[in-house]
């Protein structure tokens, strides 16, 4: 996945460039398609939680960073991997967030489309 700065098509116009920050404001995902699909790539809207992370999120992101600034300055490969990658991989695995977010509760579990099908319905009726 890339973030796309849809800002840099229209630069001129705009008269400056929003900063890397700023992007999940204004971008656009360049994704992967999957393997089942004719096209190569698709794009999409990021996700709100770059902006809004819940806590188990915003937990998951410090203990990275936390691993990753340990490992600062390492040189080498280990096991094919640079060795920060590596140190980040094998002390991330298994690791969960103390404050993560069931399953279940997740927002697009609950609800996928902007409309449920019963409203679907009901604004055909109208």
């Amino acid at each position: 996945m890339a973030l796309l700065r849809g800002s840099v098509v229209f630069a001129a116009a705009l008269g400056a460039m929003p900063s890397r920050a700023a992007i999940p404001l204004t971008g656009v995902q360049l994704c992967r398609a999957p393997w089942w699909s004719k096209k190569p790539f698709y794009l999409r809207n990021p996700p709100y939680t770059i902006l809004s992370p819940h806590e188990g999120q915003i937990q998951t992101r410090i203990h990275f960073g936390e691993i990753a600034s340990k490992a600062k300055g390492s040189k080498g490969f280990k096991d094919g991997l640079p060795a920060v990658a590596y140190a980040v991989k094998s002390e991330m695995k298994g690791w969960t967030a103390p404050a993560r977010m069931a399953k279940e509760a997740y927002p697009s579990r609950a609800r996928r489309t902007v409309h449920t099908l019963d409203e679907l319905r009901a604004m055909l009726r109208e």
